[in-house]
């Protein structure tokens, strides 16, 4: 059974900042079925997804972001985008974390450790 993404999309204030307690869910099987449905509403639904991310990261002073052409891995990039920069958070179900069991932190990896130079 395929895993469903959810993410909450922050409105923003008049200053362009994302406001935390606001905002839209959205969930699809992958990125570009979350963006097509944020993109439905009478004055985005027409556009192509690409168009859609390029706006939407224009209006948030990000349009010198490239986004491949490639539809799917745009819209990745695009939703990791807007979570890095604070306008959105992926959501886990509570049955998506194992908070019973926590993987222990890793203590490095041996075969990608630098020698340090004497």
């Amino acid at each position: 059974m395929a895993q469903t993404m959810k993410i909450r999309i922050y409105e923003t204030d008049f200053e362009g900042n994302p406001v935390e307690c606001t905002g839209e869910y959205f969930s699809g099987k992958t990125a570009l079925d979350i963006v097509n449905a944020m993109k439905m509403n009478p004055f985005q639904a027409s556009q192509t997804p690409l168009n859609f991310m390029r706006w939407m990261l224009a209006s948030i002073g990000q349009e010198k972001f490239a986004l491949p052409d490639d539809e799917e891995k745009a819209s990745l990039l695009f939703l990791q985008r807007l979570t890095t920069l604070g306008y959105a958070t992926f959501v886990l179900d509570a049955d998506e974390v194992d908070l019973e069991h926590p993987i222990p932190p890793m203590q490095g990896n041996p075969k990608k450790q630098v020698p340090s130079p004497k």
